[in-house]
């Protein structure tokens, strides 16, 4: 979608409006496009806690080619690790999502792990972590949640129950019913 819709979201997101009064020009964007590889899929949780590593790429002119030269490497070890929920580069955002001067400029990985140690073992062995790719690299667990509040789903692995997320949700005006959402349904 155009940029300009995601501005106009950003501005009625209650969170944002308590942080900063609702500007959405302080909020960096990226670009998220996964890859499309079927046999990256695994189940949030089915092996472990969702995690996500952020990984935010190094100065141009320190990281030459790398991210290209990794391409390859990086699939084959998401593949072989059967941990991985979804992944993909994160670009630089432009209005519109196929222009070429949107570049990767980091990738966000989706995985499950047993614990934290098994989770920053799995972002730094990555071949393009490894090659010097990143100048950050962050790792954090996540709980599943859509982002409407529509589809909340109790989590076996932890004792969070769901249904007083989807209550939060509504309470601080995020839209939870079908009405409210009518481009989803």
């Amino acid at each position: 979608s155009e940029l300009k819709h995601v501005h106009s979201m950003l501005r009625e997101e209650p969170n944002l409006i308590d942080l900063n009064g609702g500007d959405s020009n302080q909020v960096q964007l990226y670009r998220w496009r996964q890859i499309r590889d079927y046999t990256l899929r695994i189940d949030d949780g089915r092996f472990g806690y969702p995690c996500m590593m952020i990984g935010l790429d190094d100065e141009p002119e320190n990281i030459g080619n790398i991210r290209e030269e990794t391409k390859a490497e990086v699939l084959e070890y998401l593949i072989k690790s059967e941990r991985v929920i979804a992944g993909g580069p994160l670009h630089l955002p432009t209005e519109f999502k196929d222009d070429p001067s949107s570049i990767p400029v980091g990738d966000l990985i989706l995985f499950n792990a047993k614990d934290r140690d098994h989770a920053i073992q799995f972002a730094e062995e990555m071949p393009s972590s490894l090659k010097g790719l990143y100048k950050e690299l962050r790792v954090h667990f996540y709980n599943s949640l859509d982002v409407t509040g529509k589809f909340v789903s109790e989590d076996p692995m932890r004792d969070a129950p769901g249904y007083q997320m989807k209550e939060a949700l509504e309470y601080w005006g995020y839209p939870v019913d079908d009405a409210q959402t009518p481009w989803l349904n």
